[in-house]
């Protein structure tokens, strides 16, 4: 190519710059580092057309407008582009100053695309190797960036590669390292572990590890190694890649908290808060490594901090140490606020206060029981480790005060609870045998006091009766070592605020604590001479009858709690069932009785309301208890449709069933059951009732009391459920009594020869036995009778019988 200059450029596509790269001839423009607008350039054209651009004779072929042509004055031009990476680099060009008037022939435009082909592999290449060395460099960098030894092992066991850290860490040259076996960095002790490590990761397992590292100077660190399998392309294992981390400060920080585990299991097992504060305080020594704690209690009584366990060198170095008020001093400061405290120099400290050799402390709450504190002799000796180690302690420590507290408590209500037991076991059982034995109220009330003041830590007791006539309530038995003026005591039950009358009026105990001066009322002015402090009034009920009140004196103020009202509010109404039971058992013994005569028109009440509904004339004729607490009644009627009256009860809520006995034209027989009836009231006050009768919508019955009863009571109670009772007859009287010898004679006088004969022989025959011993044919052939006739004395005899029974 003659008058030739050879070149190569390169370009920029923003702004778009032809420079030249490398030249051979003399143009002034096409220099190395020179530089040009694309745009006025014949590369432009080359990379447009994407394939090699000949020109032999620029004027003649039109490219004397071309800005290429102006600028640089070349007649010929051969140029080819060039890639690298795949990326449009530049191109290669031969270009001269006068036509190639021979043109490019075949030979030309293959060399100058071998040459560009040549020049292509030689940058590629340049770049290959740049691009390695960059990353190689990167490599190297990474890995000695890395704060922990980091290396790799070939198949031969040697290390391949490793950075600067495991140089050193170990103390090892690179050709030392070179030379060595992974497993003679390991103490011995742990090479076993390791190698099996080793021996896993061949196997394609990712592996961690922990072993003492050994120094060339032998120095042992714990270490935490991790480690992988290295995988060429096709898969295999090459070799093996690690990493170790120094675990020392984990290693420690493990090891606290498993002393604070053990720590805090002695602390669970403190037999009080005194016990927690010396194993907290000895802990908190030998956790933070200082020699000097201090452990405190709130005394809530004070307001004050207490020293109560202190290490050793506390007396040595510092002196016995302060009690601190809220506020006062670090530990003051730290319980009121609740917040931790780290102190770096005692000597800035901002209280005045003889630290003595301590130069910097750490305080922490142990909840609301008081506060540790760490000193060291040196400043700046607490970091956030330790901080979190000793709370970490304080919480354990609060937890554990809060248990030994709970237990301590727990120990006093249980041996309180053993105490009440045993005493109160001796005081039910005292007083259920005097209930048990007592045949009059006397009794009952006499024993039942007599009992509860001879019993710790009581001191006097009484029981009051009330007159409802004058609506008071006055004593009626009392004993005790105090020297009360009871005997002229008498309590208004209607307008009087005091316990007394309260507890009457609301059936309900009623305590009052702390009896000084100050208390006023009939009740309290009694004891305001003695050592009383309180009481308890404890009402006498049975079902609907308040029958008094039970009073209880103390000379302690806190005796009455919820277990001893519990007992006592028991005991009261055992002591009521006991009247209850003593007042029901005189009438059965009674030979002077009261007998009262009572109408009713309130239709609450059944028989009235029955009554009222059907027109018929309803008589009581019987009444039964069953078992479970139900009442059974027996009601004849008369004057009206059985079947009306019968349906009138099974609309009834309050009869829960009811059966038809016998029925014939106006008159029938009805079982009704009942959740509960006057009469069964009547009967549970001691009252027998007599006839009873409902008639239009009232009810008129009969009751027997004992001569001693209190009458008003009764009408009272029927009054107080059935508003506008009316007494229409009250009477006084005597009743014989009749003994087992005299119903004999009043039944042998009603019963012929014939029937007591049948009764008799049926009776010992076993004909009421089942089976039966003997039938009816049998008896009737040995009285010589018929079998109708026989039954027929045997039913006459059965009625007369009953009608003296149940009549």
């Amino acid at each position: 190519m003659p008058n030739a200059n050879s070149h190569s450029n390169s370009f920029t596509t923003s702004p778009r710059t032809q420079e030249i790269v490398e030249s051979v001839g003399d143009h002034p423009d096409l220099q190395p580092g020179a530089t040009a607008p694309l745009s006025e350039s014949y590369c432009r054209h080359t990379l447009a057309a994407g394939e090699t651009l000949a020109v032999q004779d620029a004027p003649r072929e039109g490219w004397e407008d071309d800005p290429a042509y102006d600028r640089f004055d070349l007649d010929c031009y051969l140029g080819v582009q060039l890639y690298v990476n795949d990326t449009q680099y530049g191109t290669v060009c031969f270009a001269g100053s006068n036509p190639h008037s021979r043109g490019f022939d075949e030979h030309e435009r293959t060399f100058v695309e071998l040459l560009t082909d040549w020049i292509h592999h030689l940058l590629e290449e340049q770049a290959y190797e740049r691009e390695l060395e960059q990353q190689q460099a990167f490599t190297e960098g990474l890995m000695n960036s890395l704060p922990d030894p980091l290396y790799a092992v070939d198949e031969s066991g040697r290390f391949l590669r490793w950075n600067d850290r495991l140089e050193a860490v170990t103390g090892y040259d690179p050709g030392e390292i070179a030379s060595m076996d992974p497993l003679d960095l390991v103490a011995e002790a742990d090479r076993e572990r390791v190698s099996e490590a080793f021996d896993s990761m061949w196997e394609d397992d990712r592996v961690s590890v922990e072993a003492t590292l050994e120094t060339s100077d032998g120095k042992r660190i714990p270490y935490e190694f991790s480690g992988a399998p290295l995988f060429d392309e096709s898969g295999e294992v090459i070799g093996l890649t690690g990493v170790g981390r120094d675990v020392t400060e984990q290693k420690a920080h493990r090891e606290r908290l498993s002393r604070i585990l053990e720590t805090t299991r002695s602390l669970m097992q403190a037999r009080d808060r005194n016990h927690v504060g010396e194993l907290a305080a000895n802990a908190a020594s030998e956790l933070l490594g200082e020699g000097l704690s201090v452990f405190r209690l709130y005394n809530s009584d004070e307001g004050t901090l207490e020293p109560i366990a202190t290490t050793d060198a506390v007396d040595e170095l510092i002196g016995s140490r302060p009690v601190y008020g809220l506020g006062e001093g670090y530990p003051g400061e730290v319980f009121a606020s609740g917040e931790p405290r780290v102190v770096a120099d005692l000597a800035d400290s901002e209280f005045d206060y003889n630290y003595g050799a301590a130069r910097s402390t750490i305080c922490y709450p142990v909840g609301v029981h008081g506060t540790i504190t760490v000193a060291s002799t040196e400043p700046n000796a607490f970091d956030e480790t330790d901080r979190h180690v000793l709370g970490l302690l304080a919480t354990s420590a609060a937890a554990a005060c809060m248990r030994a507290k709970r237990m301590r408590e727990l120990r006093e209500v249980r041996e309180h609870t053993e105490q009440v037991l045993e005493r109160v076991n001796g005081l039910v059982e005292n007083t259920v045998e005097v209930l048990v034995q007592a045949t009059t109220r006397e009794e009952v009330e006499g024993g039942v006091v007599r009992e509860l003041a001879a019993a710790d830590p009581y001191s006097f007791a009484w029981i009051g009766q009330p007159d409802v006539t004058t609506e008071t309530l006055r004593p009626t038995a009392w004993d005790g070592d105090l020297s009360l003026p009871i005997d002229g005591w008498t309590f208004d039950l209607r307008h009087d605020e005091g316990p007394v009358s309260e507890a009457y009026r609301e059936r309900l105990p009623h305590i009052r604590t702390g009896i000084d001066g100050d208390t006023h009322g009939q009740w309290a002015d009694a004891v305001a001479d003695s050592d009383v402090d309180s009481l308890i009034v404890i009402p006498l009920v049975y079902k609907d009858a308040t029958y008094g009140v039970l009073t209880v004196y103390a000379e302690e103020g806190d005796v009455f709690d919820e277990r001893e009202r519990v007992v006592l509010e028991a005991l009261g109404r055992a002591v009521a069932n006991a009247i209850n039971a003593v007042k029901r058992g005189r009438i059965l013994d009674a030979t002077e009785i009261i007998e009262c005569e009572f109408a009713v028109d309130d239709r609450e009440l059944l028989f009235s309301r029955l009554s009222a509904g059907s027109g018929s004339r309803l008589e009581a004729v019987g009444i039964d208890y069953r078992s479970d607490g139900r009442v059974r009644l027996y009601l004849s009627g008369e004057g009206s449709d059985p079947e009306q009256l019968l349906e009138l009860a099974r609309g009834d809520s309050q009869v829960v069933d009811v059966t038809c006995i016998v029925q014939h034209d106006d008159e029938c027989l009805l079982e009704l059951v009942v959740e509960e009836s006057l009469l069964a009231i009547l009967a549970e006050y001691g009252a027998v009732p007599g006839e009873v009768v409902a008639e239009g919508g009232t009810t008129r019955f009969t009751v027997e009391l004992p001569y001693e009863a209190e009458a008003r009571e009764l009408f009272d109670l029927v009054d107080e459920r059935y508003p506008g009772t009316e007494l229409l007859g009250y009477h006084e009287r005597e009743r014989p009594v009749e003994t087992r010898q005299d119903f004999k004679a009043a039944l042998g006088d009603r019963l012929t020869d014939r029937q007591e004969t049948a009764l008799r022989t049926a009776y010992l025959g076993g004909f009421f036995n089942w089976p039966r011993d003997v039938d009816g044919n049998e008896l009737a052939d040995a009285m010589g009778i018929s079998r109708p006739t026989y039954h027929q004395h045997l039913r006459s005899a059965k009625a007369k019988v009953f009608e003296e029974l149940f009549e």
